[in-house]
């Protein structure tokens, strides 16, 4: 069993240290597990020394944010060399994009009538993600008789749900920022050695996009995380047809947070056998 997409606290939205989330993969008996932290390989070193200790495979990743035909996409690195100058570069120049957008940010959400303190949305580090901006909103009591987000308070997933709907880019209250290219991070990642495959599809697509995903494929998207919490079980099955009829691999994966996403439990994911690992391993060395 293996669990492809998971976050450490190198994401500005995770929780949990790499020696912890090796712990919670061994409790949960995974033989395998990959790092993707947003556009940060800052924790992989670590995780996979606490990897070996433990028994453990981790794989080298990222999760890179793209923007293709204004869509919001997130591609995965998977086996990418951590190391690789280009890799380190193109993080340093997201991170310190990141952080110079935190006060626009800030200042489109409170233009937009919410109330939030600088400090809620640096809580989980110095490079908060969009739901750190929405948690922050709904953590502060001046917001409690905000209309908007009473229609969103008894959902689940509620600040996630509402970070999508209007924070993330391309959303009405983003404070936009530098975000690369699809064909950009897709060469990134092969030219670093890595296999690139695309994020939870549905979160930002839907169905009748695979026009989209075919022009990623020309681009040299090598796979699509088929299986995934983002996906319904008929997301999933589309995905998955997409994938064998296209020739690519279809990976699977939980996005593990953390407190960030409480729903979300490591591991959880379907058709997570050892096999995606093998395939993944095999278009590695094959290109």
């Amino acid at each position: 069993m293996v669990d492809l997409h998971i976050h450490t606290a190198a994401s500005g939205d995770g929780e949990y240290s790499p020696q912890e989330i090796v712990k919670l993969a061994k409790t949960n008996q995974l033989q395998a597990i990959a790092i993707t932290d947003h556009d940060t390989v800052y924790n992989v070193e670590e995780a996979i020394y606490w990897g070996k200790n433990c028994g453990i495979e981790v794989i080298p990743g990222c999760e890179f944010s793209t923007i293709y035909k204004e869509k919001w996409l997130h591609v995965l690195g998977y086996f990418i060399d951590y190391t690789h100058p280009d890799i380190t570069h193109w993080c340093d120049i997201i991170e310190k994009g990141r952080k110079e957008n935190i006060d626009a940010q800030i200042a489109r959400l409170r233009e937009a009538g919410f109330y939030l303190d600088k400090e809620k949305v640096l809580e989980n580090g110095p490079q908060p993600m969009p739901i750190c901006y929405s948690q922050a909103i709904f953590l502060d009591d001046r917001n409690t008789h905000n209309r908007l987000l009473n229609q969103y308070r008894f959902q689940d997933n509620h600040i996630l749900q509402f970070c999508i709907d209007w924070i993330v880019t391309g959303r009405p209250y983003n404070a936009p920022r530098y975000i690369p290219g699809v064909q950009d991070v897709i060469r990134l990642i092969v030219q670093s050695g890595g296999v690139p495959v695309l994020a939870h599809p549905a979160a930002t697509l839907s169905i009748s996009d695979d026009s989209l995903l075919r022009d990623l494929l020309e681009f040299g998207l090598m796979g699509i995380e088929a299986f995934t919490t983002w996906h319904t079980k008929e997301q999933e099955d589309h995905y998955f047809q997409f994938c064998r009829k296209s020739g690519i691999i279809a990976t699977c994966g939980s996005d593990f947070h953390g407190k960030s996403k409480p729903h979300i439990r490591i591991g959880q994911v379907r058709n997570n056998s050892y096999e995606v690992v093998e395939l993944l391993k095999w278009l590695n060395c094959g290109k």
